[in-house]
């Protein structure tokens, strides 16, 4: 009795939410926050071919927000997922990472990380973030900025405060 209950409750839990909220949910609750290496350089480098690129070579390969849609003072999760071919087997690339949450093109948080290192290999880096309770309703953009004299890249993806 008390399994059939549980049952109608995560049923009724499911169908109030919107698929894609509901799985962006669920893969948020399955991140931990930081970085976890994925691949090695030599898998990169067989994948990429870096022999025959010029050192070092970088691919951002995902920038994602899980859910996509979230509610003010609610969290979500910001994945980047990135392979680096660095110069040496063990080389790494250090650089500033600035992550910015804007809002009617204004900012509504800043992050600087002033010395983060881009490592051999795949990674992936979860970091969680909490949206202010007074979040206004409305299309927000959260943009990812790296430069070091190595590499530099700017990327963005939107999502919803509803």
């Amino acid at each position: 009795m008390r399994c059939a209950l549980a049952l109608c409750g995560v049923a009724l839990l499911l169908s109030s939410c919107a698929p894609s909220q509901f799985l962006g949910s669920a893969r948020r609750a399955f991140r931990d926050p930081g970085e976890h290496l994925v691949a090695l350089p030599q898998e990169i480098a067989d994948e990429y071919d870096c022999a025959t690129r010029p050192l070092p070579h970088f691919q951002l390969e995902r920038n994602e927000v899980n859910p996509v849609r979230v509610r003010a003072g609610a969290e979500f999760n910001h994945r980047i997922v990135y392979a680096l071919c660095p110069t040496s087997p063990t080389a790494v690339v250090p650089g500033k990472l600035t992550t910015r949450i804007v809002f009617k093109d204004r900012d509504l948080i800043v992050d600087t990380i002033p010395g983060f290192e881009i490592k051999p290999g795949r990674w992936i880096v979860d970091a969680f973030v909490r949206l202010p309770e007074n979040a206004e309703v409305g299309v927000y953009a959260l943009e990812i900025g790296f430069a070091s004299e190595a590499i530099r890249f700017d990327e963005s993806v939107t999502f919803g405060v509803e």
